[in-house]
């Protein structure tokens, strides 16, 4: 997500767009990089947690901010998928990685 900016549902369908388009019928694990996004509005989060392309998804900050927005992202209707935030990339690659749905 592009950094400095709120996270509007526009934004949320694009990516999701850009998301189908890479991976076509299949499911891939995503690493979701909100580091330093200003805000993300419940319209976004609702693209979010309705969208059906992720097997999984990391989310990764680097802030106690990005750990809010995390938060946020994560605590209306269940993710569509495991979806856990991670502070640290390597970390977020690894679980990625040995997911059973990723």
């Amino acid at each position: 997500m592009p950094r400095g900016v709120e996270i509007t549902g526009e934004i949320a369908e694009a990516h999701a767009a850009r998301a189908r388009a890479l991976s076509g019928d299949d499911l891939r694990p995503v690493l979701l990089e909100i580091t330093g996004v200003s805000a993300i509005s419940r319209e976004a989060r609702a693209v979010f947690t309705s969208s059906r392309t992720s097997s999984a998804i990391a989310v990764l900050g680097e802030t106690p901010v990005d750990r809010v927005l995390a938060n946020f992202l994560l605590g209306g209707d269940p993710p569509p998928c495991p979806t856990r935030f991670f502070s640290t990339e390597s970390e977020a690659l690894a679980w990625l990685g040995s997911s059973p749905d990723a």
